[in-house]
């Protein structure tokens, strides 16, 4: 299960081709690696356009969120095993 966070982050990537793709981020001062990327979709909350991606960082999953009207990047959730 997904458990929520919602702590904001740092994240660095690439621009290519009219194309962001975020390949590591940096939470709690822990750099994250990102090895792939399992989802990318643009959504809106309210009236706030977002960019949410899932990522797959060695064996976890992670969600994160770009808020395209502030310019910010959140950590939203992690996939927990339980």
């Amino acid at each position: 299960m997904y458990q929520n966070i919602s702590e904001p982050i740092e994240v660095a990537g690439v621009f290519a081709k009219s194309t962001f793709t975020p390949k590591k981020f940096l939470w709690k001062k822990r750099e994250y690696l990102i090895s792939q990327i399992t989802l990318k979709s643009d959504t809106k909350d309210g009236g706030v356009r977002k960019r949410l991606y899932s990522v797959v960082v060695g064996k976890e999953v992670y969600r994160l969120t770009y808020n395209r009207e502030v310019e910010n990047w959140l950590l939203e959730e992690v996939w927990i095993d339980q």
